[in-house]
């Protein structure tokens, strides 16, 4: 996934196709307002750690192209 529009991977996907996978991370958003860990768990409380990391992304990918999480 590019992460920054001027990440070099940005460059290998359409418009379209990056407004559908940010569409689809914005919807990714829970009820309490962070993101799912979307890799296997081995154990709650690392899960619960990562998440944190992982909502931090998601609002950083999304601002980084103008999406604006309320």
């Amino acid at each position: 996934f590019a992460r920054t529009p001027d990440s070099l991977a940005r460059a290998w996907f359409t418009d379209e196709e990056m407004a559908r996978s940010l569409d689809f991370l914005a919807a990714e958003q829970e009820e309490d307002g962070g993101w799912p860990v979307r890799w296997r768990q081995w154990a709650p409380a690392p899960a619960l750690e990562a998440r944190a990391g992982v909502t931090i992304e998601a609002l950083r990918t999304l601002r980084a192209y103008g999406r604006y999480v309320g």
